[in-house]
């Protein structure tokens, strides 16, 4: 009978945390719920599954809006939004069934980031229990949420309170009664809770930043990214773009580049008028930085380590008139398609892609008078960007990564010729991934001098960003020099 019992047990936990149907995806809210769970299920990016699921639905781009909204929004501010559930529902979490929490946190994003009326939100949330067929979820949800509501005020401050929740407008919102840790005697835990970050990141953040820098960031990950635009003034002009996308109703703002735009679109930003054309790009201004360090010159024979999907590798060919040589290298035959893709869209004749092997192997022989090394990071300086990276960080990654970032640095360095320069760019602004580990390797590399350095953190005024540029000095490596038969590889 023991047994027995124990097998019940099993399979009604089983049930409950069994994944439900939706019936039919005929709403954002539905794509959104349908995306967090697979999302959970998987780990997979929401861009990646939004785009999956979306093109099996005709939804309308006002409703994938939504979906991306509400999907990407309840990851950007999932802590917070716990916390607040839990002030509201009086049983422990793990009583509750994880897709009626899922729609529990879709139902609060959009009572306290979102902008559909309150009413909408509850009575929207409520209507998908029924796509899931739970009709039994429906009171404790509506109750759940309207209790929400409750706890909601319509007053705004700048200073952070046990009773306060910050917005991405940089404000604190009054809340009915304490929810949060108090700043002021735990404020490790305030800045996680509050502004949804993990405790890993926010006992390191607080450890280092000042409280400016801080709220800075912390209200920068909070905040709907603005999208980067590159002009490729090699085929059109910055004004040309403006007045292009000023035909299509869509706003503009200069960049801190003379080449970069700064726009907010509604839908898909690649049926834009002139990106198929090869006009411009989507790209960050932070990552734009890092090509215009390594200021890339014509006739250049120029190395990209970690190319794709091209954004840096197009950049560099842009910046040196196209009449550069550049290689652009990855481990990934499917990811230099991408390279190979936005190549051909941009009308550029100056990048020739080659697959490598993750020792290396596989790149010329030759020498390269500058490289860029972008490495694959922990993403810490993009969580506005990848609100998804904030909850895959763990600090015993970092370690690994800065082993894989220091060899991939060190394997273009070793095919820089004398007076070589190389840019190494992350998007992590963590120190053992930018500047303590540039420092080790300078200190043990005699042939190594740091000339310049720079680190973005988030919100100042963009994402946060690292790049070191380093030059090479002494004589040309055994093995390395030009040769006929390596010169006719590019």
């Amino acid at each position: 009978m023991t047994r027995q019992r124990s097998y019940k047990r099993a399979a009604a936990h089983s049930e409950k945390n069994r994944l439900l149907t939706i019936r039919q995806i005929d709403s954002g809210r539905a794509l959104a719920l349908a995306v967090l769970q697979q999302h959970d299920g998987t780990g997979r990016f929401v861009s990646d599954l939004l785009a999956e699921l979306d093109s099996r639905h005709s939804l309308s781009w006002r409703e994938r809006a939504l979906a991306v909204d509400v999907a990407a929004g309840t990851l950007r501010h999932r802590r917070t939004i716990d916390v607040l559930l839990q002030s509201q529902v009086k049983r422990p979490r793990s009583e509750v069934e994880p897709d009626l929490w899922r729609l529990l946190q879709l139902g609060v994003q959009q009572l306290c980031f979102g902008r559909a009326p309150d009413h909408a939100a509850v009575d929207a949330t409520v209507e998908l229990t029924r796509s899931l067929k739970r009709p039994q979820w429906s009171g404790f949800t509506n109750g759940v949420l309207r209790n929400i509501t409750r706890l909601l005020t319509d007053d705004f401050t700048a200073e952070a309170a046990r009773n306060r929740m910050p917005l991405a407008t940089g404000k604190f919102r009054e809340l009915r009664s304490d929810v949060f840790s108090c700043p002021v005697t735990a404020p490790v835990e305030y800045f996680g809770e509050a502004f949804s970050m993990p405790r890993a990141i926010a006992r390191r953040w607080h450890g280092r930043m000042g409280s400016r820098d801080l709220l800075l960031a912390g209200f920068h990950c909070l905040s709907w990214p603005v999208t980067g635009m590159r002009v490729n003034t090699l085929r059109t002009s910055v004004s040309d773009v403006v007045n292009m996308l000023s035909t299509a109703e869509i706003a503009t703002q200069p960049g801190l580049f003379d080449e970069s735009l700064k726009v907010r679109s509604p839908g898909r930003i690649e049926s834009l008028p002139g990106y198929a054309d090869g006009h411009w790009t989507i790209q960050d201004e932070s990552a734009m930085l890092a090509s215009h360090m390594l200021n890339p010159q014509a006739g250049e024979r120029i190395l990209d380590l970690c190319s794709a999907p091209g954004g840096k590798t197009t950049h560099l060919a842009e910046l040196s008139g196209d009449v550069a040589t550049i290689c652009a290298t990855d481990v990934s035959e499917d990811r230099l398609k991408l390279v190979d893709a936005n190549v051909r869209r941009l009308r550029l004749s100056s990048i020739v892609s080659q697959h490598i092997e993750r020792d290396g192997s596989g790149l010329p022989e030759f020498e390269f008078d500058a490289a860029m090394v972008d490495v694959p990071c922990s993403n810490t300086g993009v969580l506005s960007r990848r609100p998804e990276a904030r909850w895959r960080f763990r600090e015993d990654d970092l370690e690994q990564l800065a082993k894989l970032q220091t060899r991939l640095l060190m394997t273009a360095f070793d095919r820089l010729r004398p007076g070589g320069r190389l840019v190494y760019s992350t998007c992590s602004v963590e120190p053992e991934e930018t500047t303590s580990l540039i420092r080790d390797v300078v200190q043990a590399v005699p042939s190594m001098t740091l000339q310049n350095e720079t680190i973005s953190l988030p919100g100042q005024p963009a994402d946060g960003s690292y790049a070191a540029l380093l030059v090479r000095s002494g004589t040309t490596s055994a093995g390395r020099r030009l040769t006929t038969e390596s010169e006719e590889k590019l």
